[in-house]
């Protein structure tokens, strides 16, 4: 399954700086105490009833070490020729599924849906990461996605890694009571020790995780034992796209909203069964699927107007070639252009204050003079 989204949980820029520190600051813990515990293991403090899990242990701490690492990589020098595409969504969203089910190679139901959702965040204008291939399969989605879109993926297995070895231990410990027939080098000094440090590690992990989806943009998983995938690509949005959304709003938001109400209102009496190539689902007719496309169309031209006219600003040599803007920019271009909605947004809210100080002066003016 692929998804474009930002997640059931939304966070603002702040938010996901403080979930990138406590990320950091967790995984930084159980990297030291799974040390520990390796350090423990060779002095013959601890001794775990498989030898597999000391194994596990290491595969587990260098999975962290690799996507620290790659974090402080991403921190230090960011690829700046990484490209995004700017687009905007309308009030509703079509999406299409398919669900077929087959019984020793023979189809036994085939059932195809058409819906119409209406976008909760309504008209809203992001970017959205270009990938290297748009022609692959939903399975091989996963692959298309930066290596930190995995990162999640990796924290969810480390922790249920981590919650098994912690039970097979903690079941194991019943036998360590019985010191008549074990050896202290079978059992270790203090063989209580591992399941309480695997028992902290699975706590710290557990908050990795729920700070690494927190952060996580674009991520996704596959499992192909399982025929398993799934891939979000994030809506990034950033002061530039507030700036454009708001003129987009300021200028034709009464327009837009009117348009989606009617649309909304078009689909819940337009539905109806269609078929094609003997399979029948509920779609709506064709006016209504036209007047949907016909608002994204409309939405478009709104939205390379404005980006034209502000990518001119910020890019002279646009308006000296003068041709289109192209609405696929490199993240480079992108911090430009947000440097710039930052430093109009900030002239504009000046601008504003000033106007309401001078209006409150005026009329100040006026009532002292009616009071004389």
């Amino acid at each position: 399954k692929t998804s474009i989204g930002r997640g059931c949980c939304k966070v603002s820029k702040k938010q996901k700086k403080i979930s990138k520190l406590a990320s950091f600051c967790f995984v930084l813990t159980e990297i030291l105490v799974l040390v520990a515990v390796l350090i423990l293991n060779g002095n013959d403090v601890v001794n775990p009833p498989i030898p597999a899990i000391i194994i596990i242990i290491i595969i587990i701490l260098s999975i962290h070490v690799l996507m620290q690492l790659w974090e402080l990589k991403v921190f230090l020098k960011p690829d700046s020729g990484e490209k995004f595409s700017l687009t905007v969504q309308g009030s509703h969203e079509r999406k299409k599924s398919r669900h077929r089910r087959t019984m020793y190679g023979v189809t036994v139901s085939d059932e195809v849906r058409v819906d119409y959702d209406r976008n909760c965040e309504g008209i809203l204008v992001y970017f959205r990461k270009v990938t290297s291939s748009s022609n692959s399969g939903p399975y091989c989605q996963p692959f298309l996605l930066p290596f930190r879109g995995w990162f999640t993926f990796f924290h969810v297995l480390i922790a249920l890694t981590l919650m098994i070895c912690t039970i097979i231990i903690y079941i194991n410990y019943d036998d360590y009571k019985d010191y008549t027939y074990l050896s202290v080098s079978e059992l270790g000094t203090h063989p209580l020790v591992l399941p309480l440090l695997l028992f902290v590690t699975l706590v710290l992990q557990t908050t990795a995780v729920v700070s690494s989806y927190y952060q996580a943009e674009d991520y996704g998983f596959c499992l192909p034992l399982f025929c398993i995938g799934y891939t979000r690509w994030f809506k990034h949005t950033n002061a530039y796209t507030d700036m454009i959304q708001q003129n987009i709003q300021a200028k034709h938001g009464q327009r837009l909203q009117q348009e989606g109400e009617q649309l909304e209102l078009a689909i819940r009496r337009n539905t109806q069964k269609t078929q094609v190539n003997d399979v029948t689902y509920p779609d709506v007719g064709p006016q209504t699927a036209k007047r949907y496309e016909d608002q994204i169309v409309l939405l478009h031209l709104l939205l390379a107007q404005e980006h034209d006219q502000a990518c001119k600003e910020v890019f002279p040599e646009h308006s000296i070639q003068n041709k289109g803007v192209s609405f696929i920019l490199t993240a480079e271009e992108i911090e430009a252009l947000n440097i710039h909605a930052e430093q109009a947004m900030e002239t504009a809210a000046v601008k504003t204050d000033d106007t309401v100080t001078a209006i409150d002066t005026t009329e100040l003016v006026a009532n002292t003079t009616v009071t004389v």
